[in-house]
């Protein structure tokens, strides 16, 4: 998890920043990248300052985790090693017609997966993973509906049988319906969670495998065409039970 993330994930925390912003008090960077954030979203800076006691509601959690999140998001400009791959990643985003709070709910989405994503230690922080993942967002950025489509059937095309084509054709409308419903994103477990749920799980062991299998290979395409990084495709692959970890 990102350092500003797990910093401002504690609600005691939070409000404190904002109270000593309000005070006029001196403020670190990464309050700073916060109080920013709080500033750009008056709403949700406004619920967690009327919490009261140390139960959150749902809508004080939810306000927490997205001003925690933005705040991260805007932090990584000012990492020696995140900094650059960050400024592409927006600049690639803000091209393609993404406003800033657009862009930043992409970024922080990428700091959110990489914490919460996967079952490892949330004390620890990926920078490989997350900078991997900024790496991939100029090319998502720029994917169009018909290049999604040019995918999908380039992948169904490419069967050796007809039973093999239908079994593709499936597996790539079901994942790009999940993933890219609101426009290309990086694909991430909970895409695969919801592609095995809804075409995977209970059905017939053959035709599990040969839909795990196919899932497995339109990953890999995604990877060749620079649209996943070799950690995610790993990651993603080994959550299907092909290899990798």
């Amino acid at each position: 998890m990102h350092p500003v993330l797990a910093r401002f994930l504690t609600a005691d925390v939070a409000k404190e920043t904002l109270r000593k912003q309000q005070a006029g008090e001196s403020l670190s960077p990464e309050e700073q990248s916060f109080t920013e954030t709080a500033k750009a979203h008056p709403h949700e800076a406004s619920i967690l300052m009327d919490v009261g006691g140390r139960i959150l509601s749902s809508d004080a959690q939810a306000a927490l985790v997205l001003l925690a999140a933005h705040a991260s998001a805007r932090a990584l400009l000012d990492d020696a090693e995140l900094g650059e791959p960050a400024r592409k990643a927006r600049e690639a985003l803000a091209e393609e017609g993404a406003s800033e709070e657009e862009t930043d709910a992409f970024i922080a989405s990428i700091l959110l997966e990489e914490a919460f994503g996967y079952a490892q230690d949330v004390d620890s922080f990926d920078r490989d993973y997350v900078k991997e993942s900024l790496s991939e967002v100029p090319a998502l950025a720029a994917l169009t509906k018909e290049a999604v489509d040019a995918l999908r059937l380039g992948f169904v095309k490419s069967a050796t049988d007809e039973g093999e084509r239908k079994v593709r054709e499936t597996m790539a409308r079901a994942l790009f319906d999940i993933a890219w419903e609101e426009g290309p994103a990086p694909i991430n477990p909970e895409h695969i969670e919801a592609v095995i749920d809804a075409e995977i799980a209970n059905k017939p062991e053959e035709e599990q495998e040969a839909k795990v299998h196919a899932t497995a290979q339109l990953l890999q395409v995604l990877a060749r065409e620079g649209l996943m990084g070799p950690l995610r495709l790993s990651r993603l692959r080994a959550m299907l039970g092909e290899e990798d970890a």
